[in-house]
């Protein structure tokens, strides 16, 4: 064990050496896998249709658990086949929720708002909506249609739900098209390996989606794995 320890060590000397000389890639050293133990460090989750029939009894005895965003809407005319029962079965057994939209570059903002409040009924909900924000999603849209159709969905939700919405988007994409305008947002943010997602400008996010494979007890499938930056705590998502 000291023989492997001393020998890792001096591997990542050789790293940080290779590095500030040019010759080691800083990408490499920059991007590690989540590993095995970190992979348990989780505050919540989220799902959809693709976890199918979730067991929310089994998800609540899990006290890691503070919290869960389930998808609610796409567009237009895309509820998720899942939503109802488990919104119904989390908050049953006293799990925090949140409804998400995946936004869609194919209809109308305030007919995909109109779409989602009618399926996500306020008296429902835990905690603030969330609009998933994916390149896939708003494919077609100019950088300046994404953030002005972004804003007014946020603008939509904030006046009908007493309180702003929760941006998710991969950290790349966001930085790429998102940052700084959005920056004042709580924005929840994917990236699979270490470090941390960081944002352009000022500001910082507020959820980190660490993976998209983890296992929880209740769910058959793979999931994703939810935590909290430091700074932020369950109550600030809150409704």
């Amino acid at each position: 064990m000291r023989k492997f320890l001393f020998q890792h060590l001096h591997a990542i000397r050789l790293m940080v050496v290779l590095t500030m000389a040019g010759l080691f890639p800083m990408s490499l050293l920059a991007q590690q896998p989540i590993g095995k133990l970190n992979m348990k460090k989780y505050n919540g989750i989220d799902v959809s249709h693709y976890q199918g029939d979730i067991d929310w009894k089994e998800v609540s005895r899990d006290s890691k658990i503070q919290f869960v965003y389930i998808k609610a809407t796409q567009g237009t005319t895309i509820k998720d086949d899942c939503y109802k029962k488990n919104i119904r079965g989390a908050r049953r057994h006293n799990i925090k929720c949140g409804s998400y939209h995946y936004l869609s570059s194919q209809s109308p903002i305030r007919k995909q708002f109109k779409f989602f409040k009618s399926v996500v009924k306020k008296h429902q909900q835990d905690l603030i909506p969330m609009i998933d924000v994916e390149r896939e999603g708003v494919r077609g849209w100019s950088g300046r249609q994404l953030r002005d159709s972004l804003r007014l969905f946020c603008r939509l939700m904030t006046l009908h739900y007493g309180k702003a919405p929760l941006i998710y988007s991969h950290y790349n994409f966001y930085n790429e098209c998102l940052a700084p305008y959005f920056n004042k947002y709580f924005l929840f943010l994917g990236k699979y390996s270490w470090p941390q997602p960081r944002i352009l400008g000022s500001g910082r996010h507020n959820i980190w989606q660490y993976s998209e494979r983890g296992r929880i007890r209740g769910i058959k499938g793979r999931v994703d794995l939810d935590r909290f930056m430091s700074g932020t705590q369950l109550s600030d998502i809150e409704l």
